[in-house]
C-alpha cells in the first residue's frame, strides 16, 4: 500500500478536514508514518492545482491560490445556479429525515454525499454540528432559511411527512 496515495483518495473523497487520528485509524499505521506521508504528499502536491492543509490535528486538501479565480468563478456559479440531482436528493433525505450523519445519508442513496453536503452548507440550506455521542460526527439538518424560503414554521408540515419519516426509519 502506498500510504501517501491512500491519504490523498482519503482526503478527496472525504470531501472536508479530517483528524489525523483518523488517517492513521483508517490506514491501519502509526502516526509517525502517517505524519511522514503527509509531508512528502504535501511537497508532491506544491506544483499542482491542489495543496494540503494542515491545521493543528486536522488535514485537508485545498486549492492552490494561483486558481483561485477560476475557483471563486466555479463557487459562485454553483451558489446561483440550480441544485444539482445529487444535491436536491440529499437535501430531501435531511428535510425528512431531520438531524442525520453523513453515513446515514450516503446509506439511503447508495452514494457518497460530500460534494452535495458541501454545496448546501455552502448555500446556507442545511447546518452540521458534532453528534453528541460521537464528536468524529457530524450531524446534519435544515436551517431556518431553508423553512423560510420553503415558506413552512416546521419540516413536519412538509407533504407526507409522516409517510416519508416512517419509510426513512428503514434504512437506519
Amino acid at each position: 500500500m502506498d500510504l501517501e496515495k491512500t491519504i490523498e483518495a482519503i482526503l478527496f473523497v472525504s470531501g472536508e478536514p479530517l483528524a489525523i487520528k483518523e488517517l492513521i485509524r483508517l490506514t491501519g499505521t502509526k502516526k509517525e508514518e502517517v505524519d511522514t506521508a503527509l509531508d512528502v504528499l504535501g511537497t508532491h502536491l506544491q506544483d499542482r492545482g491542489i495543496r494540503l492543509i494542515r491545521h493543528q490535528d486536522s488535514v485537508t486538501l485545498a486549492t492552490a491560490p494561483e486558481i483561485s479565480e477560476i475557483a471563486e468563478k466555479i463557487a459562485k456559479e454553483r451558489l446561483e445556479g440550480d441544485l444539482t440531482r445529487s444535491a436536491l436528493e440529499t437535501l430531501a433525505i435531511i428535510l425528512w429525515k431531520g438531524k442525520v450523519s453523513r453515513a446515514s445519508i450516503d446509506y439511503v442513496r447508495g452514494v457518497n454525499s460530500a460534494f452535495a453536503l458541501r454545496t448546501l452548507l455552502i448555500r446556507g440550506l442545511v447546518s452540521r454540528e458534532h453528534d453528541p455521542k460521537d464528536a468524529r460526527v457530524f450531524l446534519y439538518e435544515p436551517t431556518i432559511d431553508l423553512l423560510k424560503y420553503l415558506g413552512i414554521s416546521s419540516t413536519k408540515e412538509l407533504p407526507q411527512f409522516e409517510d416519508l419519516q416512517k419509510a426513512l426509519k428503514e434504512y437506519d
